[in-house]
């Protein structure tokens, strides 16, 4: 853990109250979850089943029950002679199921595919001296007739969508820009107009810094006739993976605005690999353009 981490954890849940809320509302929701909703958060908020219904095939790979080795159902003692298929009916399947259903009824869009009917139908069939495997991963082909194949259109036509996916995810990480910009109006008044007659306008720059280096930013007024920017802090300098914030005075002579409206451009340039233009929208008093 690093050195920030570790005084986050030694300052204690009142040094930082917005974390330690959201921690604490998680674990609570997922204790009320737990404790009320229980198997209906799968069975009606949870989307599996329905994707699952909608992806598989006949030779798709579930959780399936071998209803020609299982059946018939016969309950069985050691001691007796077993008469009926592998399935001794001792329900461990549906006890087990964390959404309650029978796995021996077939494919139900409520199966999770969490596979714990397969573990404690294993251990029955290990204690009873049978083979296991009566509920296995398998498909719906091959418990009717054996038929089992991989190579089938919707293999190749999922496998293309994914790489497409992950390909645009993968290059929209690597063309992402290593900061993030982002232009706000001033707080209180949108403008304020000097003794001198000219317009002043507060904005407020954030700069969010994705890179794992420092930077420091310098903020430029690019290609406004007449106009100034005054900037406390500038350059601004970013920690790696932190945010700031800094205030930006722009003054500008009523002969800029049209409508009560002025257009500038802020450049903002690390000097290294960032660098980006935004435009920013001025306001003044209407009727002030053209020296009235």
């Amino acid at each position: 853990m690093g050195g920030r981490g570790q005084l986050e954890v030694l300052g204690g849940q009142l040094a930082h109250p917005v974390a330690f809320a959201v921690m604490l509302g998680t674990t609570l929701l997922m204790f009320f979850d737990f404790a009320w909703f229980r198997e209906q958060t799968c069975i009606v908020a949870c989307p599996y089943g329905r994707f699952q219904s909608v992806l598989l095939d006949r030779y798709s790979l579930i959780v399936g029950y071998d209803a020609n080795r299982g059946e018939p159902r016969a309950k069985w003692r050691r001691k007796e002679e077993r008469t009926g298929g592998d399935c001794i009916d001792c329900h461990l399947c549906v006890s087990t199921c964390p959404t309650g259903i029978d796995i021996r009824e077939g494919l139900q869009m409520e199966c999770v595919a969490c596979t714990q009917c397969i573990d404690a139908c294993d251990e029955v069939m290990d204690r009873i001296g049978l083979e296991p495997g009566l509920i296995r991963y398998t498909s719906q082909a091959e418990l009717e007739n054996g038929e089992r194949t991989f190579s089938r259109p919707r293999v190749f036509v999922y496998s293309a969508i994914l790489l497409v996916m992950f390909g645009t995810f993968a290059f929209s990480l690597a063309e992402k820009e290593t900061a993030d910009v982002t232009l706000l109006r001033g707080l209180g008044s949108p403008f304020t107009v000097l003794p001198s007659g000219e317009v002043s306008n507060q904005l407020r720059i954030k700069i969010a810094n994705r890179s794992p280096e420092n930077h420091s930013y310098m903020i430029v007024l690019d290609g406004s006739e007449g106009m100034t920017m005054i900037a406390p802090e500038n350059p601004l300098t970013v920690a790696a993976g932190e945010t700031e914030m800094t205030s930006a005075f722009i003054t500008a002579p009523p002969s800029a605005f049209s409508d009560g409206e002025a257009l500038i451009a802020l450049q903002i340039d690390d000097g290294a690999d960032f660098s980006e233009t935004l435009e920013y929208r001025l306001l003044g008093p209407t009727g002030a353009g053209n020296g009235q």
